[in-house]
């Protein structure tokens, strides 16, 4: 735990100081990172207040994210001892902190903590924000952070609630977050009993399977999902960024006229629910006792529809006979990450879900990954030897590939991939959505951020993948290099004033690509030359920081139409504010930019280049399956009847049957040929 903690205290430490905050507010942004990566809280913003209410009672709060798709609050608070020597966190200390943040959360919604406090603190913003959600609330997430272990005598913190809204209360260690980082998921595993609802268990029936995974079909009372929802919100979701979108708050016209009015006919009105596990506890009869890791990855409208129509009709519907027929598909947790993502592409079949719908093991992700191994970045001033930047396509791949290992071996790996050349899926979104123009989803937190980024590709992709090339992860590259640069300079910028740092950088990138695209049509930004230099010029660096003065000044106006600078911060009428300042690119920043036409000609070579790299890949793909597989795949498909005749023909030339090798189209139909035979339920290739 000791190496983890220190490496946690030395991120923390580092980025205090890159952005002139506080250690105590830059714990909050890594642990808030951690818990988003999680996909546990979305965007958790430091805010940070300690002192006391109207009755004397101490009240504390050091973050919040009030926009969870679920209506679901979260607040926290931290234990931060930033102490090379450990000591452990007491049940004393426990209570204390949360019992403060949950005072501070009483006060805000009863309207007391505003009175006689400054209007333009953070913490009095939040407060009137708490207040102005009210019943549209599903429930408060209240979480302890600590950068210590808890001590044995912390025990299980049963809920409260809050004017009839349930407060959960969660605590985070340095030994759970250790174990979030080693989990192979990348994230904790969500453990349902159903015993809490049905006694004696789900009724299932099981059905038999010899490829590696279990089915179960059940009817499941439509108040046990409504209460799951309610109770785990988004979580349940997560696998699915369809799933992660229908769970919104909206609810579907038809299923709600059917609870309201026909509910014993919703089992043969509605489609059902779709969902994943990595494991069940079945009971001798072959009920359903308990779920690891539910993910519902299709029915998520459904499912909170149920949620929904339950809590806010009135007068409260009785949804006892509401029943939902469910698929449930258990697979062990090493085959999850692969089964999972196909599970809900094929459940959402009726609506189209795209490759870039957006798993790590996507296409784009894959390619992403295959580029930063390969691609060695120029030597900085001063430094002999050359650089990778670690394209992360599943959460913690970095450290985990680090930690496999000898202790020699690991400082040339930090030498050649240094950690602050990583790059998370959610960094790549914040960095192109921001040069998008989009800073308001940026704003709006890593998750939801991601899911826009992801339609984007999505469309690119779709339309030619060869446009994701080494081009395009350079400029990714140059767009990190210039997105970190910003941040700092702000940090020490006079002006600056500690706060709403991450919002300023994408709104400062956002404004410039809008300038440029305004001031300057024929030209483009000069990326090639950060990624040559890996670093960016100072007459640009400049420009950015004036665009970043400007969004200071919109974020933080005194008569802005929402008092929360980070909720106003999430509107695209923010944004508006900002393209509408006026701003004038200088000469010596207009003279770093290159034409148009130059940046489309090298686009079209990179194009070339990656629809080369592409045919060697599927012709490569093709000779690495073994000759007596492919007389297998044969035999199975002329057995099944799926091939054409040109298709056997051509699957001849890879089964010893004629001479020849395989062109690349003939390649990329004998790909099709195989995902044909996988799908009827071949099951020789992986």
């Amino acid at each position: 735990m000791s190496g983890f903690r220190d490496d946690l205290l030395n991120s923390v430490r580092m980025r205090a100081e890159l952005d002139g905050e506080f250690t105590r507010t830059a714990f909050i942004q890594e642990v808030a990172d951690r818990l988003s990566d999680a996909e546990l809280v979305d965007n958790l913003v430091p805010a940070h207040f300690d002192g006391v209410g109207g009755n004397r009672k101490r009240l504390r709060v050091d973050g919040y994210d009030l926009g969870d798709a679920d209506d679901s609050v979260v607040l926290a608070v931290a234990i931060f001892n930033d102490d090379d020597q450990t000591t452990n966190v007491t049940a004393t200390e426990v209570a204390k902190a949360l019992g403060a943040l949950e005072s501070f959360l009483h006060d805000a919604v009863n309207e007391t903590f505003e009175v006689d406090r400054e209007p333009s603190d953070p913490a009095v913003q939040l407060a009137v924000d708490l207040r102005h959600r009210g019943a549209s609330v599903t429930r408060y997430r209240l979480y302890l952070v600590c950068d210590s272990p808890l001590s044995a005598s912390v025990k299980h913190l049963p809920s409260s609630e809050l004017n009839g809204i349930p407060i959960d209360f969660h605590v985070w260690d340095i030994n759970r977050f250790e174990q979030l980082q080693t989990s192979s998921q990348g994230r904790e595993e969500l453990q349902i009993s159903l015993r809490e609802w049905l006694p004696q268990g789900l009724q299932a029936l099981r059905v038999e399977g010899d490829s590696g995974f279990e089915t179960y079909m059940a009817a499941v009372p439509g108040s046990v999902l409504a209460d799951l929802y309610g109770r785990h919100g988004s979580r349940l979701l997560e696998s699915n960024v369809r799933a992660f979108l229908q769970g919104r708050g909206k609810v579907n016209k038809g299923i709600k006229t059917t609870i309201l009015s026909e509910p014993d006919m919703f089992l043969a009105y509605n489609n059902g629910v779709t969902a994943t596990a990595t494991g069940v506890e079945v009971d001798s009869f072959g009920r359903i006792l308990g779920i690891t890791d539910l993910q519902i990855v299709n029915g998520g409208q459904t499912t909170a529809s149920l949620f929904y129509v339950r809590r806010d009709s009135s007068p409260k519907p009785d949804i006892s006979k509401v029943h939902v027929q469910m698929k449930l598909v258990v697979v062990d947790e090493e085959r999850a990450k692969e089964l999972v993502p196909s599970i809900s592409r094929y459940a959402n079949s009726q609506n189209k879900v795209s490759e870039a719908d957006f798993f790590s093991n996507s296409p784009f992700h894959v390619r992403l990954e295959n580029l930063s191994r390969r691609l060695l970045a120029p030597a900085r001033p001063g430094i002999h030897f050359q650089t990778r930047w670690f394209y992360e396509r599943t959460r913690g791949q970095y450290q985990n590939e680090k930690a496999k290992l000898t202790p020699a071996e690991q400082k040339k790996f930090d030498a050649s991939n240094p950690r602050s050349q990583v790059i998370t899926k959610t960094d790549a979104a914040k960095y192109e959505v921001s040069w998008g123009q989009q800073p308001h989803m940026v704003s709006a937190g890593a998750q939801k951020n991601f899911v826009a980024f992801a339609e984007s590709v999505a469309k690119k992709w779709a339309t030619s993948d060869a446009e994701f090339n080494e081009a395009y992860f350079k400029g990714l590259v140059a767009k990190a290099i210039l997105f970190q640069a910003i941040r700092g300079r702000v940090a020490k910028s006079d002006w600056y004033q500690s706060g709403y740092l991450a919002n300023i950088v994408t709104y400062a990138m956002a404004k410039v690509a809008h300038e440029v695209q305004r001031q300057a049509p024929s030209q483009r930004m000069n990326f090639d030359i950060i990624w040559r230099q890996q670093s960016a010029p100072d007459v640009v660096l400049s420009t950015f920081l004036d665009a970043a003065y400007l969004a200071f000044e919109a974020l933080t106006a005194e008569r802005r139409p929402v008092q929360n600078v980070t909720e106003w911060a999430k509107r695209s009428q923010c944004w508006d504010v900002v393209k509408a300042m006026p701003m004038r690119l200088e000469d010596d920043f207009v003279d770093t930019l290159v034409s148009a036409s130059a940046v489309r000609e090298d686009a079209v070579a990179a194009r070339k280049t990656q629809k080369i790299d592409n045919s060697i890949q599927v012709q490569a793909a093709v000779f690495e399956i073994p000759t007596t597989t492919w007389q297998s795949i044969r035999e199975f498909s002329l057995a099944n009847r799926l091939l054409s005749p040109t298709d056997a023909s051509i699957l001849d030339l890879v089964t010893g049957r004629k001479s020849g090798f395989p062109s690349e189209r003939q390649s990329a139909r004998l790909l099709a040929v195989l995902q044909k035979a996988k799908d009827h339920g071949f099951v020789g290739v992986d």
